[in-house]
């Protein structure tokens, strides 16, 4: 019922049989007025005929035997006539029926006298004493004596012998042929209107598949097919889902333009900073080099050396968050143990936690720990995360990675109790370069993009990192993932 087709189908059947419906009443009435106007132009003058034959009322009484002679004369030319003789006032005062005929008393004149009339317009129809509810054309005459006026001779001229002959004849072969006639015309009428109808909404019918295979590749999402409605509601339908998805890439690329700007001029305070740097000690190296000594140089050589790590680490980290921003990464998703990635990756940082002299600990879970992921990227959230939880971890700190399921999911929790993040800046952590007031000390040779790798590695595996912090106690990341059936 939601094509369009369909619809148009029904609305068409419905306008045949309307119109199929009309035209029978239409057909049936004018049938009816031409019968009846022939009826009654072919035996208009009955009535006359009988009330000149004999006189049928003198001085207020009536010759009952003449009337139903009369009638009987009348009904021999014509079977379907039934006679009546009426009173100036329209009473019946005899007729040629059976005795216990149920007749109605009084005929109305208003008709009579129209009919009387030379220029009356035909058929005229009134009502039948043997069947009140029904109106029927009728011969009518004036009664008069002596030049007065006595009553009427009213002849119906379709009685129930009419009646019962129109009956069988309705019955007959010729009309069911007739009315079979009328319904093949109609359905052959349907039939190529239905062949219209599907060459008109054939195009759209086209238009909407395409339509709808174009919203699944814009959208990403499958297109849906049970949009209530024809085709024109689920071309609306598709176009806004389209729109909507259009509104919300335009939003996403400002945005990302106005990151890029952003992170084109932080890069380039970044990029300046160690460049300047490694710059300045090399000039100093190559224009007082006859000057300083071995512990000078290797000074030199030294802080050069950390600013090319430190833009080393820039570049890298640029290069990967541009890789994730542009969709190059694609989560390769696959099932490995959680707890042993998390050993492994602990095991990289034991010495940086040892040179720092922090507490490394790992809470593992015995047994199975599969999970569904990108083992590759997982290892580079922790790597992010460890580091940054020690490089912020004062002396004598602890570090703790621990594993816990919760239904069908692992959470990763990385904790430690470092100097912690201030509540006004913990929702800007995973922006683009951005170091909290109490890192500077902690994280010299960071980037500044860590934490918006993981951010971005998090939403290509459509979950999310919760942060909890609290300054002078230390700070808590914690991710989840499915476990692997």
């Amino acid at each position: 019922m939601n094509s369009l087709t369909k619809k148009l189908s029904l609305l068409l059947m419905a306008l045949f049989v309307l119109i199929g419906i009309v035209l029978a009443f239409i057909t049936r009435y004018a049938s009816v007025q031409y019968n009846l106007e022939m009826t009654q132009r072919l035996n208009g003058s009955i009535a006359m005929y009988v009330a000149a034959e004999e006189q049928l009322i003198q001085n207020g009484q009536h010759n009952e035997a003449a009337i139903k002679r009369l009638a009987e004369r009348a009904m021999v030319i014509n079977p379907t006539v039934e006679v009546y003789l009426l009173d100036t006032a329209g009473r019946i005062l005899s007729h040629n029926l059976p005795q216990d005929t149920q007749l109605q008393t009084h005929i109305p004149l208003a008709q009579i006298n129209t009919f009387l009339t030379a220029d009356s317009h035909r058929p005229l129809v009134n009502l039948d004493p043997r069947s009140p509810q029904t109106k029927k054309a009728f011969s009518a005459a004036k009664v008069n004596f002596n030049d007065q006026h006595e009553g009427y001779v009213y002849a119906i001229l379709g009685g129930q012998t009419y009646e019962a002959l129109a009956k069988d004849i309705s019955k007959n072969f010729v009309l069911k042929v007739a009315l079979a006639s009328i319904v093949a015309v109609l359905l052959l009428g349907y039939l190529i209107g239905i062949l219209v109808v599907n060459q008109l909404t054939k195009p759209l019918t086209q238009l909407t598949k395409k339509v709808r295979g174009f919203q699944q590749q814009i959208t990403g999402e499958e297109a849906t097919h049970k949009t209530t409605g024809d085709e024109i509601k689920a071309l609306e339908s598709a176009f806004q889902q389209m729109q909507r998805k259009i509104k919300r890439q335009m939003k996403q690329i400002q945005s990302a333009d106005q990151n890029r700007r952003d992170l084109i001029t932080n890069v380039s305070h970044d990029l300046r900073t160690p460049l300047a740097s490694i710059q300045g000690y090399m000039d100093t190296l190559l224009i007082k080099k006859e000057q300083l000594d071995d512990q000078q140089r290797d000074y030199y050589l030294n802080t050069a050396s950390r600013h090319c790590v430190r833009l080393n680490h820039l570049v890298n980290d640029l290069f990967e968050l541009s890789k994730l921003d542009s969709l190059a990464v694609k989560p390769s998703i696959e099932a490995f143990s959680m707890s042993e990635l998390m050993q492994d990756v602990s095991m990289e940082f034991k010495m940086m936690a040892q040179q720092r002299n922090v507490d490394l600990q790992v809470d593992l879970l015995d047994g199975n720990t599969d999970v569904k992921a990108d083992i590759g990227l997982m290892q580079r959230v922790l790597e992010n995360l460890i580091s940054n939880a020690i490089k912020h971890t004062p002396k004598d700190g602890k570090v703790l990675l621990k594993l816990a399921q919760r239904d069908d999911q692992f959470n990763v929790i990385i904790r430690d109790t470092g100097r912690g993040i201030s509540e006004k800046e913990l929702p800007h952590i995973f922006d683009r370069l951005y170091r909290a007031e109490n890192s500077s000390n902690y994280n010299q040779s960071s980037s500044g993009l860590g934490l918006a790798i993981v951010k971005k590695i998090m939403d290509l595996h459509k979950t999310q990192i919760d942060v909890i912090s609290t300054l002078d106690k230390g700070t808590q990341f914690s991710f989840r993932l499915p476990v692997a059936a």
